[in-house]
Protein backbone atom coordinates (compact mmCIF):
# COMPACT_ATOMS: atom_id res chain seq x y z
CA UNK A 1 0.00 0.00 0.00
CA UNK A 2 1.51 3.47 -1.00
CA UNK A 3 2.87 5.53 2.17
CA UNK A 4 0.61 7.69 3.03
CA UNK A 5 0.36 11.31 2.70
CA UNK A 6 -0.17 13.60 6.24
CA UNK A 7 -2.24 16.53 6.24
CA UNK A 8 -2.53 19.09 9.27
CA UNK A 9 -5.76 20.84 8.39
CA UNK A 10 -5.01 24.17 10.72
CA UNK A 11 -7.36 25.95 9.81
CA UNK A 12 -7.07 29.91 11.33
CA UNK A 13 -3.66 30.81 12.29
CA UNK A 14 -1.70 33.57 12.92
CA UNK A 15 -0.54 35.38 10.02
CA UNK A 16 3.37 34.53 10.81
CA UNK A 17 2.19 30.81 11.25
CA UNK A 18 0.79 30.31 7.87
CA UNK A 19 4.27 30.66 6.55
CA UNK A 20 6.23 29.09 9.50
CA UNK A 21 4.74 26.32 9.47
CA UNK A 22 5.77 24.97 5.96
CA UNK A 23 9.46 26.37 6.19
CA UNK A 24 9.82 25.01 9.82
CA UNK A 25 8.29 21.50 7.71
CA UNK A 26 10.86 21.56 5.03
CA UNK A 27 14.25 22.59 7.20
CA UNK A 28 13.33 19.36 9.66
CA UNK A 29 12.59 17.28 6.65
CA UNK A 30 14.49 13.90 6.46
CA UNK A 31 13.92 11.07 4.18
CA UNK A 32 11.77 9.51 7.38
CA UNK A 33 9.44 12.31 8.12
CA UNK A 34 6.32 12.19 6.33
CA UNK A 35 5.69 14.00 3.41
CA UNK A 36 2.96 16.60 4.24
CA UNK A 37 -0.05 18.41 2.98
CA UNK A 38 -0.92 22.07 4.92
CA UNK A 39 -4.37 23.87 4.60
CA UNK A 40 -4.22 26.63 6.41
CA UNK A 41 -5.91 30.45 6.35
CA UNK A 42 -3.84 33.71 8.12
CA UNK A 43 -6.33 35.25 10.72
CA UNK A 44 -4.42 39.01 10.00
CA UNK A 45 -3.88 39.72 6.64
CA UNK A 46 -0.04 40.34 5.91
CA UNK A 47 2.12 40.72 2.65
CA UNK A 48 4.58 38.39 1.67
CA UNK A 49 7.61 38.52 -0.96
CA UNK A 50 9.82 36.27 -2.86
CA UNK A 51 13.22 34.78 -1.60
CA UNK A 52 14.64 36.44 -4.58
CA UNK A 53 12.99 40.18 -4.58
CA UNK A 54 14.22 43.13 -2.97
CA UNK A 55 11.94 44.22 -0.51
CA UNK A 56 12.25 48.08 -0.13
CA UNK A 57 11.86 47.99 -4.54
CA UNK A 58 8.99 46.23 -4.68
CA UNK A 59 7.17 47.23 -1.49
CA UNK A 60 6.52 50.56 0.19
CA UNK A 61 7.50 49.86 3.63
CA UNK A 62 5.33 53.13 4.78
CA UNK A 63 2.26 52.46 3.03
CA UNK A 64 2.31 48.96 4.84
CA UNK A 65 2.86 50.38 7.81
CA UNK A 66 -0.15 52.46 7.11
CA UNK A 67 -2.70 49.91 6.47
CA UNK A 68 -1.40 48.04 9.54
CA UNK A 69 0.67 45.00 7.31
CA UNK A 70 3.48 43.38 8.41
CA UNK A 71 6.08 42.40 6.17
CA UNK A 72 7.54 38.63 5.66
CA UNK A 73 9.92 36.65 2.86
CA UNK A 74 9.40 33.43 2.34
CA UNK A 75 12.22 31.19 1.69
CA UNK A 76 10.83 30.31 -2.00
CA UNK A 77 10.65 32.63 -5.63
CA UNK A 78 7.57 33.95 -7.11
CA UNK A 79 6.54 37.79 -6.44
CA UNK A 80 4.94 40.12 -3.61
CA UNK A 81 1.91 39.35 -2.67
CA UNK A 82 -1.29 40.37 -0.30
CA UNK A 83 -2.29 37.46 1.79
CA UNK A 84 -5.65 37.35 4.30
CA UNK A 85 -8.31 35.14 5.41
CA UNK A 86 -10.38 35.16 2.04
CA UNK A 87 -7.50 32.73 0.79
CA UNK A 88 -6.70 29.42 1.90
CA UNK A 89 -3.42 28.14 1.50
CA UNK A 90 -1.93 24.59 0.24
CA UNK A 91 1.69 23.90 1.52
CA UNK A 92 3.25 20.78 -0.06
CA UNK A 93 6.08 19.95 1.80
CA UNK A 94 7.63 16.14 0.39
CA UNK A 95 11.12 14.65 0.64
CA UNK A 96 12.37 15.16 -2.48
CA UNK A 97 13.52 11.85 -3.48
CA UNK A 98 9.64 11.17 -3.78
CA UNK A 99 8.49 13.75 -6.23
CA UNK A 100 10.16 14.25 -9.96
CA UNK A 101 12.97 16.04 -10.07
CA UNK A 102 12.62 18.45 -12.61
CA UNK A 103 10.63 21.90 -11.61
CA UNK A 104 7.85 21.25 -14.60
CA UNK A 105 7.29 17.92 -13.18
CA UNK A 106 7.17 18.79 -9.78
CA UNK A 107 4.29 21.83 -10.54
CA UNK A 108 2.28 19.11 -12.84
CA UNK A 109 2.45 16.38 -9.82
CA UNK A 110 0.98 18.84 -7.14
CA UNK A 111 -0.84 21.19 -8.70
CA UNK A 112 -2.75 18.98 -10.43
CA UNK A 113 -5.00 18.67 -7.16
CA UNK A 114 -5.74 22.17 -6.65
CA UNK A 115 -6.68 22.58 -10.50
CA UNK A 116 -8.86 19.10 -10.55
CA UNK A 117 -10.31 20.55 -7.20
CA UNK A 118 -11.60 24.13 -9.06
CA UNK A 119 -12.92 22.17 -12.03
CA UNK A 120 -15.10 20.17 -9.78
CA UNK A 121 -16.92 23.23 -8.76
CA UNK A 122 -17.59 23.78 -12.38
CA UNK A 123 -14.61 26.29 -13.49
CA UNK A 124 -12.71 25.73 -16.68
CA UNK A 125 -9.28 25.65 -14.47
CA UNK A 126 -6.25 24.74 -15.73
CA UNK A 127 -2.11 24.75 -15.20
CA UNK A 128 -0.62 27.13 -18.03
CA UNK A 129 2.90 28.51 -17.66
CA UNK A 130 4.64 25.93 -15.78
CA UNK A 131 3.11 26.76 -12.25
CA UNK A 132 0.00 29.61 -12.39
CA UNK A 133 -3.61 28.12 -12.06
CA UNK A 134 -5.78 30.10 -14.50
CA UNK A 135 -10.20 29.84 -14.70
CA UNK A 136 -10.87 31.59 -18.56
CA UNK A 137 -7.45 32.96 -19.40
CA UNK A 138 -7.48 34.86 -15.45
CA UNK A 139 -5.03 33.57 -12.76
CA UNK A 140 -6.79 32.43 -9.43
CA UNK A 141 -4.53 30.64 -7.01
CA UNK A 142 -0.95 31.93 -6.89
CA UNK A 143 1.81 29.34 -6.72
CA UNK A 144 5.51 29.01 -5.74
CA UNK A 145 7.86 26.82 -4.90
CA UNK A 146 11.74 25.60 -4.61
CA UNK A 147 14.03 23.39 -2.46
CA UNK A 148 14.22 24.01 1.12
CA UNK A 149 16.98 21.44 2.70
CA UNK A 150 15.87 17.79 1.63
CA UNK A 151 12.38 19.08 1.03
CA UNK A 152 10.83 19.76 -2.12
CA UNK A 153 8.19 22.85 -1.32
CA UNK A 154 5.28 24.09 -3.64
CA UNK A 155 2.85 26.29 -2.03
CA UNK A 156 -0.32 28.28 -3.30
CA UNK A 157 -3.81 29.95 -2.33
CA UNK A 158 -7.02 29.75 -3.77
CA UNK A 159 -8.35 33.20 -3.84
CA UNK A 160 -12.11 32.95 -2.34
CA UNK A 161 -12.05 37.08 -2.54
CA UNK A 162 -8.94 39.48 -2.88
CA UNK A 163 -8.14 43.23 -2.10
CA UNK A 164 -7.22 45.03 -4.59
CA UNK A 165 -6.67 48.41 -3.23
CA UNK A 166 -4.41 47.23 -0.59
CA UNK A 167 -2.33 45.51 -2.83
CA UNK A 168 -2.09 48.44 -5.12
CA UNK A 169 -1.05 50.63 -2.43
CA UNK A 170 1.33 48.69 -1.11
CA UNK A 171 4.13 48.57 -4.44
CA UNK A 172 6.47 50.72 -4.33
CA UNK A 173 5.60 51.90 -7.47
CA UNK A 174 7.68 54.29 -9.85
CA UNK A 175 4.99 56.59 -10.92
CA UNK A 176 1.45 56.93 -10.10
CA UNK A 177 0.83 56.19 -13.65
CA UNK A 178 2.66 52.90 -13.35
CA UNK A 179 0.36 52.07 -10.01
CA UNK A 180 -2.59 53.01 -12.21
CA UNK A 181 -1.86 50.80 -15.04
CA UNK A 182 -0.69 47.95 -12.34
CA UNK A 183 -3.93 48.37 -10.66
CA UNK A 184 -6.56 48.52 -13.53
CA UNK A 185 -4.47 45.01 -14.94
CA UNK A 186 -4.98 43.26 -11.39
CA UNK A 187 -8.42 43.48 -11.55
CA UNK A 188 -8.58 42.22 -15.43
CA UNK A 189 -5.95 39.42 -15.31
CA UNK A 190 -6.64 38.52 -11.50
CA UNK A 191 -9.96 36.98 -10.69
CA UNK A 192 -11.79 34.95 -7.65
CA UNK A 193 -13.93 32.76 -6.33
CA UNK A 194 -16.43 35.30 -5.61
CA UNK A 195 -16.39 36.70 -9.15
CA UNK A 196 -16.67 33.25 -10.95
CA UNK A 197 -19.35 31.27 -8.87
CA UNK A 198 -22.54 32.42 -8.84
CA UNK A 199 -23.05 31.35 -5.13
CA UNK A 200 -20.58 31.95 -2.22
CA UNK A 201 -18.54 28.80 -1.45
CA UNK A 202 -17.79 27.79 1.93
CA UNK A 203 -14.00 27.02 2.92
CA UNK A 204 -14.74 23.94 4.35
CA UNK A 205 -16.09 22.59 0.45
CA UNK A 206 -12.94 24.19 -0.82
CA UNK A 207 -10.95 22.25 1.79
CA UNK A 208 -12.79 19.06 1.04
CA UNK A 209 -12.34 19.27 -2.61
CA UNK A 210 -8.93 19.79 -2.17
CA UNK A 211 -8.27 16.74 0.14
CA UNK A 212 -10.30 14.47 -2.21
CA UNK A 213 -8.52 15.18 -5.47
CA UNK A 214 -4.31 15.07 -3.82
CA UNK A 215 -5.92 11.50 -2.12
CA UNK A 216 -6.14 11.22 -5.85
CA UNK A 217 -2.78 11.40 -6.70
CA UNK A 218 -2.59 7.57 -5.67
CA UNK A 219 -1.85 8.07 -2.31
CA UNK A 220 -3.72 8.26 0.97
CA UNK A 221 -4.28 11.35 3.26
CA UNK A 222 -4.46 11.16 6.79
CA UNK A 223 -5.00 13.82 9.34
CA UNK A 224 -1.94 13.92 11.57
CA UNK A 225 0.29 16.24 13.83
CA UNK A 226 3.20 18.84 14.17
CA UNK A 227 6.00 16.65 16.37
CA UNK A 228 8.07 17.98 19.01
CA UNK A 229 10.82 18.48 17.16
CA UNK A 230 8.43 20.58 14.34
CA UNK A 231 7.35 22.83 16.97
CA UNK A 232 10.32 24.07 18.24
CA UNK A 233 11.63 24.44 14.66
CA UNK A 234 8.00 26.64 14.31
CA UNK A 235 9.14 28.95 17.10
CA UNK A 236 12.87 29.46 15.50
CA UNK A 237 11.52 29.83 11.96
CA UNK A 238 9.01 32.83 12.93
CA UNK A 239 11.83 34.81 14.60
CA UNK A 240 13.96 34.40 11.46
CA UNK A 241 11.76 35.38 8.96
CA UNK A 242 10.97 38.52 10.05
CA UNK A 243 14.21 39.36 11.44
CA UNK A 244 15.61 42.62 9.75
CA UNK A 245 18.62 41.01 8.43
CA UNK A 246 16.35 38.63 6.54
CA UNK A 247 14.06 40.84 5.20
CA UNK A 248 16.87 43.08 4.08
CA UNK A 249 18.21 40.42 2.15
CA UNK A 250 19.17 41.16 -1.13
CA UNK A 251 19.51 44.59 -0.67
CA UNK A 252 20.73 46.54 -3.76
CA UNK A 253 19.87 50.90 -3.11
CA UNK A 254 16.10 50.27 -2.60
CA UNK A 255 15.07 51.99 -6.04
CA UNK A 256 11.33 51.57 -7.10
CA UNK A 257 10.40 48.28 -9.30
CA UNK A 258 10.85 49.29 -12.99
CA UNK A 259 9.37 46.14 -14.15
CA UNK A 260 6.36 44.02 -12.14
CA UNK A 261 4.08 40.73 -13.32
CA UNK A 262 0.84 40.62 -12.80
CA UNK A 263 0.05 37.26 -14.50
CA UNK A 264 1.39 35.16 -17.08
CA UNK A 265 2.75 37.44 -20.02
CA UNK A 266 0.96 40.77 -18.59
CA UNK A 267 3.50 42.71 -17.46
CA UNK A 268 3.62 46.61 -16.04
CA UNK A 269 7.03 48.41 -16.90
CA UNK A 270 8.79 51.60 -16.58
CA UNK A 271 11.49 53.68 -18.52
CA UNK A 272 12.58 56.93 -18.85
CA UNK A 273 14.60 59.16 -21.39
CA UNK A 274 15.99 62.27 -22.79
CA UNK A 275 14.52 62.39 -26.29
CA UNK A 276 14.25 65.35 -28.48
CA UNK A 277 14.55 67.76 -25.58
CA UNK A 278 11.98 66.27 -23.38
CA UNK A 279 12.69 64.12 -20.20
CA UNK A 280 10.19 61.66 -20.57
CA UNK A 281 8.80 59.33 -17.74
CA UNK A 282 7.14 56.03 -19.29
CA UNK A 283 4.90 53.41 -18.40
CA UNK A 284 3.58 50.70 -20.09
CA UNK A 285 1.48 47.55 -19.48
CA UNK A 286 2.63 45.09 -21.77
CA UNK A 287 1.87 41.06 -23.14
CA UNK A 288 5.47 39.96 -22.69
CA UNK A 289 7.19 42.70 -24.32
CA UNK A 290 4.63 44.02 -26.55
CA UNK A 291 3.18 47.63 -25.35
CA UNK A 292 -0.79 47.21 -24.82
CA UNK A 293 -0.71 50.46 -23.34
CA UNK A 294 1.58 53.99 -22.44
CA UNK A 295 1.45 56.43 -20.40
CA UNK A 296 3.80 59.09 -21.08
CA UNK A 297 4.76 62.36 -18.52
CA UNK A 298 7.75 64.16 -19.38
CA UNK A 299 9.38 67.98 -18.59
CA UNK A 300 8.45 70.30 -20.37
CA UNK A 301 5.06 69.10 -20.32
CA UNK A 302 3.19 68.08 -23.78
CA UNK A 303 0.05 66.07 -24.77
CA UNK A 304 0.98 62.98 -25.71
CA UNK A 305 -2.26 60.84 -26.03
CA UNK A 306 -1.39 60.34 -30.00
CA UNK A 307 2.23 59.25 -29.55
CA UNK A 308 0.93 57.12 -26.82
CA UNK A 309 -1.60 55.42 -29.29
CA UNK A 310 1.07 55.28 -31.88
CA UNK A 311 2.98 52.87 -29.36
CA UNK A 312 0.60 49.80 -29.22
CA UNK A 313 2.10 46.99 -30.66
CA UNK A 314 5.92 48.58 -30.55
CA UNK A 315 8.59 46.45 -28.21
CA UNK A 316 8.83 48.26 -24.75
CA UNK A 317 12.87 48.54 -25.72
CA UNK A 318 11.83 50.39 -28.83
CA UNK A 319 9.64 53.44 -27.76
CA UNK A 320 11.94 56.31 -28.04
CA UNK A 321 11.55 55.54 -31.74
CA UNK A 322 8.58 56.89 -31.84
CA UNK A 323 9.16 60.53 -29.97
CA UNK A 324 9.40 63.12 -32.68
Amino acid sequence: MPTPIRLLNLGLADWLRTQSIYHALAETMTVDTPDTIVLIRPLQPYLCVGYHQELESVLDRAACAQMGLPIVRRRVGGGATYLDSNQLFYQCVFHHTRVPATVDRLYAALLAAPVAALRALGLNAELRGENEIEVDGRRIAGTGGGRIGEAAVVVGNVLFDFDYEAMARAWRAPSEAFRRLAADALRERVTTLRRELPHPLAVAEMESGLIGEFAALGRPVECGELTPKERRAVTSVEKRLTSEEWLSLHANGGRPMIALKISRGAFIRAAEADVNGWHIRAAFRARDDEIEQAILESAPARAWREVEATLRGMKVQDWTRAIV
